[in-house]
């Protein structure tokens, strides 16, 4: 069984080298356990203290392309084309993969190698790798997503290649592209585990991507939840348009 991580690159100089770390140890793992493992990295024309990492790392890097991007979408959809894994997944140069969660996650698919999408739990880190909380995942619906919590559980989620096959690439959305795709995966009906462990760490902090431009993530939300089924009688319909609202005035 093979496994591939994909890396959208820009910029992160302060956390890149802990990320990169922890793929090194990810890939020990997995060579531990029999699998196989596979690093991509896409960097957008980063300044030179990433540069500096990703030359320090290059021996632990499969695939390393360093080209001007049209932003994290589509140094994803690069990774999708390229990667040659069983499973794969992507992380971001801030984020982290939990050593146990993936342990486990090679577990349950040793033994159903059929999985279409398997995930875990999130735990939110700070800055300085101290966690805040831990946003405990379950069972995802369609229904859910587009009616009541946008919620999804990425980094952490692993693909089956051969299912996102006819899923196709990551759409052109600055903030929300995974929810999109979590949605067009789901109207696919796959086989899906939830698995009972952190599997990831996410890293949320004041000028993190997520931290900076909420409004635009709710703009997103807004669009794709209404491309996928979102009615006015819909809970979310109802929050979006209060977060709207507040951004409007506050902002």
């Amino acid at each position: 069984m093979k496994f591939s991580v994909i890396v959208p690159s820009y910029n992160q100089d302060r956390f890149i080298a802990q990320t990169l770390e922890n793929l090194k140890e990810m890939k020990e793992l997995a060579q531990a356990q029999g699998c196989e493992f596979e690093i991509l990295v896409f960097d957008s024309e980063s300044n030179p203290l990433v540069k500096q990492e990703l030359e320090r790392y290059k021996t632990t890097i499969d695939y390393l392309e360093i080209k001007k991007d049209l932003g994290q979408y589509d140094a994803i959809n690069k990774g999708i084309l390229k990667c040659s894994g069983d499973y794969w997944t992507w992380l971001n140069t801030d984020d982290l993969l939990s050593k146990e969660g993936f342990k486990q996650v090679l577990e349950v698919l040793k033994t159903k190698p059929e999985t279409d999408y398997i995930y875990g739990s999130i735990q939110y880190i700070n800055a300085h790798n101290v966690a805040s909380k831990t946003v405990n995942a379950y069972t995802l619906s369609l229904e859910d997503l587009i009616g009541s919590r946008p919620s999804i559980f990425q980094p952490g989620s692993w693909f089956r290649r051969e299912f996102t096959n006819a899923i196709g690439l990551l759409s052109n959305y600055q903030c929300c592209f995974d929810y999109e795709y979590i949605c067009r995966l789901l109207t696919q009906h796959p086989r899906i585990i939830c698995v009972d462990n952190i599997v990831a760490q996410f890293r949320y902090y004041p000028d993190s991507k997520s931290g900076s431009i909420m409004k635009k993530f709710v703009e997103e939300q807004w669009h794709i939840s209404k491309q996928f089924g979102r009615k006015w009688r819909h809970s979310l319909t109802w929050m979006l348009a209060l977060r709207r609202v507040k951004h409007f005035l506050f902002s």
